[in-house]
């Protein structure tokens, strides 16, 4: 096989993975979980001293677009409502901030339901604290450990 034959069926792969890839995302979210969870985005991430919060920057569109996480995020909204429901509001988005937070420490203590809380943690962190409007709100640009924060170079005793 020829190099060109090579690029050319590589370029072909990639595009059917680009084309499958825009069809999952393209796909209609719900909008009761695409607003629980900008709500719960919002409680983990909220923003504050010029930065937005985690829904402003459209984080939780990209955890709903996750197909892997759907099962996961269906589960997690609907015990979330089903606390809030316990507290005699009709939903989680029914809570006030307070309630939100609540309900999420809640969640975090039930074993069953704690992974959804990690799990939207984790990738709505890693999205905020990549998005460039984030970065350039802190001024450290030095390399990160080990290598970095000079004041810092022991290990801690």
């Amino acid at each position: 096989m020829q190099r060109r034959d090579v690029v050319a069926l590589l370029g072909t792969l990639l595009l059917g993975s680009v084309a499958r890839l825009r069809g999952a995302v393209a796909a209609p979210i719900p909008q009761a979980p695409t607003q629980s969870v900008a709500a719960v985005a919002d409680v983990l991430f909220p923003g504050g001293d010029g930065l937005p919060a985690a829904s402003g920057l459209g984080l939780h569109e990209r955890v709903l677009a996750m197909a892997d996480l759907q099962p996961l995020i269906s589960k997690g909204v609907a015990w979330l409502d089903r606390h809030a429901a316990s507290r005699g509001v009709a939903n989680f988005l029914a809570l006030d901030e307070a309630g939100r937070r609540a309900a999420l420490d809640a969640a975090f203590a039930s074993a069953d339901i704690r992974s959804f809380v990690l799990v939207l943690r984790e990738q709505i962190g890693l999205a905020y604290y990549s998005e460039p409007t984030i970065k350039k709100a802190f001024a450290y640009t030095g390399p990160p450990q080990p290598d970095g924060f000079a004041d810092f170079q022991e290990r801690p005793s």
